[in-house]
């Protein structure tokens, strides 16, 4: 068969005589969206795209580390049955080629990810990685074309091209390009395989391969906007309107009774001081600051302070009363986990800012005690669906799946006191295979569910 008229014109010399020799399977010339019921709908979560029907194309709708296609690409057209054909913004103009067969071209996956490891953020850099298909026969002549655009610009097929790499072999095989995310928070990207290299492929309508072999495919995504960012050293520093500057009066026997002024002060204090660090203590400032409704208290009132220690003298501005927060529930912290991260070299991971990480069970390993000791048994591997529960008189214990086959799954509890010591490790269900998902009951019973053909679930008391 015949490559199309507009194809065969950019060909020349040896790639056109490639064209013409090869015998390509000619597929049905049915090219409207072939719509699959079993991929619409469905929810996307951690970076899981999920099928957007009124785009036409997979689309991640949560923010993320990632965006991930999973199998909703794979194929080309109706020559190897892609879920919801073409897969592109333009279902008119920018379809898959009919030729060929399931070893000939296609893109079956697209994965759009940070570059740091943190969520996907505005005009910061990320990498796409295409798990493309490329002819056996002839991949020297494959080329795969990888472009970005805002949702809107997509859909008024304005694309900006990124870069062009050659299959480096026949078969399935991953590669990758970087490129920097422009504002705003819905992103598009497209990757295009094409035999034969293009002359036309940095404009606009050279975004979509139509040659007979070519796949073209689209995924949607959403980023975090910097508008969504908080400053962390503004919310957390003080400021001069909320901190009101410590007592400098001697202590007393008795508070003052002394009836609060109009307009108290609040003027910025040298000290305590308060410096943004690493575990971002939250400011409880605003929370107690001096209110003119309420009269002076019976007892020395405490002033405001990080560390929340009381202060040895009382003041002579009443402060109100109320439930003092702790800072790990302190309503003004604005920052959310997982938006700058940092790496933590002794453990060799990366974790959010703010927080601290500390290994306390391996696989495989027995677990240490805080009294000394050791357990008797290795902890359990293939470790999966987990749960807090509460234990009476205080402590708590770490559920947690093991998802073993034939027989040696199980639910396994790491327990802890009040102070969030490690004391006991047990069997607390065994005998079960690949017990994977679970959930906390109402009951604070955990229920644990068998991943086989005649699994069940088991709640764990």
């Amino acid at each position: 068969s015949q490559l199309s008229t507009t194809t065969m014109m950019n060909l020349s010399g040896l790639a056109l005589a490639l064209a013409l020799t090869r015998s390509p399977v000619v597929a049905a010339a049915a090219n409207q969206r072939a719509l699959r019921a079993d991929t619409v709908g469905l929810r996307s979560s951690n970076g899981m795209a999920s099928y957007d029907e009124a785009l036409g194309i997979p689309k991640c709708n949560s923010e993320s580390t990632s965006c991930d296609t999973g199998a909703l690409l794979n194929g080309r057209g109706e020559v190897h049955p892609e879920p919801n054909y073409p897969n592109t913004l333009d279902t008119t103009n920018c379809l898959d080629g009919i030729s060929g067969g399931t070893s000939d071209e296609s893109v079956d996956r697209i994965v759009v990810r940070s570059e740091s490891g943190g969520y996907m953020t505005e005009e910061e850099s990320v990498l796409i990685t295409a798990t493309v298909n490329c002819w056996a026969d002839g991949w020297e002549e494959d080329y795969v074309y990888f472009y970005h655009a805002s949702v809107q610009e997509a859909v008024n097929s304005n694309w900006n091209f990124i870069e062009k790499i050659q299959c480096t072999g026949g078969g399935l095989q991953n590669l990758t390009t970087p490129y920097t995310l422009p504002k705003g928070s819905e992103h598009v990207v497209r990757v295009s395989i094409r035999y034969v290299d293009s002359n036309d492929f940095t404009s606009n309508s050279g975004s979509c391969g139509i040659g007979s072999f070519d796949d073209n495919d689209d995924v949607a995504f959403t980023v975090v906007t910097a508008t969504l960012i908080p400053n962390i050293t503004q919310t957390l520093g003080p400021t001069a309107a909320t901190t009101p500057e410590p007592s400098t009066t001697s202590p007393s026997s008795s508070p003052s009774t002394a009836t609060p002024t109009p307009n108290p002060s609040l003027s910025t204090s040298a000290s305590p001081s308060l410096t943004t660090s690493s575990s971002l203590q939250p400011t409880v400032a605003s929370s107690l600051s001096p209110s003119m409704s309420r009269k002076p208290t019976s007892t020395p009132s405490l002033p405001p302070s990080v560390s929340l220690s009381p202060t040895s003298a009382p003041t002579n501005t009443p402060s109100a009363s109320g439930t003092m927060l702790s800072p790990t529930k302190s309503p003004f912290i604005l920052f959310t986990y997982g938006e700058s991260l940092y790496r933590d070299n002794d453990l060799d991971i990366q974790i959010s800012v703010g927080l601290t990480a500390t290994q306390i069970a391996q696989s495989g390993s027995s677990v240490s005690y805080a009294n000394g000791g050791q357990s008797s048994r290795s902890y359990h591997g293939m470790m999966d669906g987990a749960g807090i529960a509460e234990l009476p008189g205080g402590g708590y214990a770490y559920l947690s799946n093991a998802e073993k086959s034939s027989g040696n799954g199980g639910v396994y509890g790491l327990y802890f006191n009040k102070d969030g010591e490690i004391i006991d490790y047990k069997a607390l269900l065994t005998g079960t295979s690949r017990n994977c998902g679970g959930g906390m009951s109402p009951w604070n019973t955990w229920i644990s569910c068998e991943e086989v053909g005649t699994g069940q679930c088991w709640q764990v008391e």
